[in-house]
């Protein structure tokens, strides 16, 4: 499987002052993309039906800024792929990027599978790691 892209459109709400994408927005897309990207996979705890007391919640995330962003009405890109998978947690990469390669930003995001009843982390299910493992880059 190939890096997921995530279209994403920026809001004139997005923009700050100065002109450009405000830097708490980032963490925004970043989960917009991350979100889809679990979609994408098929991500069971997605499905309505799924239990409710098994999900995956955010441990980490850093974002780099590298380039600021502007309003406009084409979107950015927002790639992201699995860099590791742990017994009961995994990593993604993510990266705005436009059309001709310029990178705006990247993230590393740490996510844990968790079970809501005993409030503590569980292993990742075979489920969950074989549809991870299909976008596993190393």
């Amino acid at each position: 499987m190939s890096r997921h892209v995530y279209d994403c459109h920026i809001r004139f709400s997005d923009v700050d002052i100065y002109g450009h994408v405000n830097n708490v927005k980032y963490f925004e897309y970043f989960q917009e993309a991350r979100i889809a990207f679990l979609v994408s996979l098929g991500d069971p705890m997605l499905d309505p039906g799924a239990d409710p007391t098994m999900r995956q919640v955010v441990a980490r995330i850093d974002v780099d800024y590298k380039r600021p962003i502007l309003f406009r009405p084409e979107p950015y890109g927002v790639e992201t792929w699995v860099t590791r998978i742990g017994t009961s947690s995994y990593d993604l990469a993510c990266r705005i990027v436009d059309a001709d390669g310029t990178v705006y930003s990247k993230a590393e995001v740490r996510l844990v599978a968790f079970d809501v009843s005993t409030q503590r982390s569980r292993p990742l299910r075979d489920t969950e790691r074989s549809r991870l493992e299909t976008a596993l880059e190393s």
